[in-house]
């Protein structure tokens, strides 16, 4: 399932119990399933972010440093029920003239895809919104984003379907 590893490079995620109100269809969706028994939540603030990029890790790369000092947040929603229910809601609520698609990995099993929206050059909200006969996963990555680096630090985290973005080279 998608929402396996990452919660493990996180120790100090539960320090972090903040929603991010949002009045995007995104934020709206968030908002609308986070209290809901049968989705597994993970939402890192803005402030846990900025505590992370201050902790001294001598054993963390200085990549994932900085990757993690440039990301604001981080919200996940996962769930086994329903999953296409999930999806085909998720998706209706994307805004196309917000999000721009990057990538689409769609096979019997499985279907992945990755949208971003962005200011100029900058990527600001790295999207994915998976979906398998097993379960619903929806991830936003808000903050100053290189998909370089984000990948690696996703490959390292074990978080399934964020492979498919080490082979983007964006703009």
């Amino acid at each position: 399932m998608y929402r396996s590893k990452w919660i493990f490079f996180f120790p100090l995620l539960l320090l972090s119990t903040g929603v991010f109100a949002q009045d995007d269809a995104i934020g709206k969706f968030f908002s609308k399933y986070v209290e809901d028994s049968r989705f597994t939540v993970v939402s890192i603030s803005p402030k846990m972010f900025r505590l992370m990029s201050k902790v001294n890790w001598d054993t963390i790369p200085s990549d994932l440093k900085q990757t993690v000092s440039h990301l604001t947040s981080l919200r996940i929603l996962s769930t086994e029920t329903t999953p296409a229910v999930f999806y085909k809601e998720a998706m209706a609520r994307i805004d196309r003239k917000e999000y721009e698609e990057l990538i689409t990995v769609r096979s019997d099993k499985d279907n992945v895809r990755f949208m971003v929206k962005e200011q100029g050059d900058v990527i600001h909200e790295l999207l994915m919104i998976a979906v398998d006969k097993d379960g619903f996963t929806m991830m936003s990555f808000v903050g100053d984003i290189d998909l370089d680096k984000l990948s690696r630090l996703s490959s390292d985290m074990g978080i399934k379907g964020m492979e498919n973005l080490k082979n983007i080279k964006h703009k």
